[in-house]
């Protein structure tokens, strides 16, 4: 696979996107972009040196949501994406994205899925935390006429039931690592938020 010309094909479908009303343009785009890294990344923690399959990790990480806003996304975003890249991948390679894709927002039978579908599952997740989360958490209040005293009773009311729903569906130890770290800033940033939008300072 040429992985710049697939990264150009992702623009081309996704980077115009906007998916969804309360975030910027193109966010599914950008969104794959770190997965990918993600992915790969994680896949260098989890197994070193083992390279098969970063390119098809890659690759569906680009196209993961696609078909996003048509639901089940994955469902659909694994027929879109064989569509797009027909031309792109062999057989073979287009039936692991299309696998990947399928199965990356269901994680009710994770222990039969392959370490690809696995880690790309936990690459998605942790890109929607820590920094990238308050930045979406900005947006969607800025979006919806919201106020700061929105956002900070978000943290202090609702925030932690969620994070602890999504933290229980990642698949491996190192991905909790990973998740906890991030959580562990985004509840220090909103602590510090809350201080700050009280009229309060750190000193």
């Amino acid at each position: 696979m040429d992985l710049e010309v697939i990264q150009g094909l992702a623009s081309k479908h996704l980077r115009s996107r906007n998916a969804h009303h309360n975030r910027e343009q193109g966010f599914i785009y950008y969104h794959g972009q770190r997965v990918a890294k993600l992915a790969v990344n994680l896949r260098k923690r989890l197994l070193p040196g083992e390279t098969t399959f970063d390119q098809v990790m890659i690759v569906a990480s680009y196209f993961h949501d696609v078909a996003k806003g048509i639901e089940p996304h994955s469902k659909f975003g694994s027929i879109v994406a064989r569509e797009i890249l027909a031309d792109y991948c062999t057989s073979e390679e287009l039936e692991q994205i299309a696998t990947i894709i399928r199965h990356h927002q269901f994680r009710e039978k994770r222990n039969d899925y392959s370490d690809c579908v696995k880690i790309v599952q936990d690459a998605d997740i942790l890109d929607h935390f820590g920094s990238v989360e308050i930045w979406m958490n900005f947006q969607h209040y800025a979006h919806e006429g919201g106020t700061l005293d929105d956002s900070i009773a978000f943290y202090r009311d609702d925030y932690a039931t969620h994070a602890q729903k999504v933290r229980s569906l990642l698949n491996y130890p190192v991905s909790l690592q990973i998740f906890d770290e991030k959580d562990t800033f985004v509840r220090e940033f909103a602590a510090r938020m809350a201080l700050e939008g009280n009229g309060e300072f750190m000193l």
